[in-house]
């Protein structure tokens, strides 16, 4: 528990320390993270993974349109 105890305080410290540096509140901080930035680069990723499925299954349908019937062909 002793570990988990000291990533806590490495954080706190983190997040206490660019509050000094920006002149606002460790709140204020904690709330920019955790509410509006984290949200946001999770829905970011959220879209970017829906893409590079698509992109995924367009090749998927080539591949095996075009390689996989020259692989079966050959054999």
């Amino acid at each position: 528990m002793a570990f988990i105890e000291k990533i806590y305080d490495l954080c706190v410290k983190m997040l206490q320390s660019i509050a000094e540096i920006t002149g606002t509140s460790y709140k204020f901080v904690n709330v920019m993270i955790f509410c509006v930035i984290g949200p946001i680069v999770f829905f970011i990723l959220l879209f970017r993974i829906h893409g590079l499925k698509k992109e995924h299954l367009k090749y998927k349908g080539l591949y095996e349109r075009f390689v996989s019937r020259d692989i079966n062909n050959k054999e």
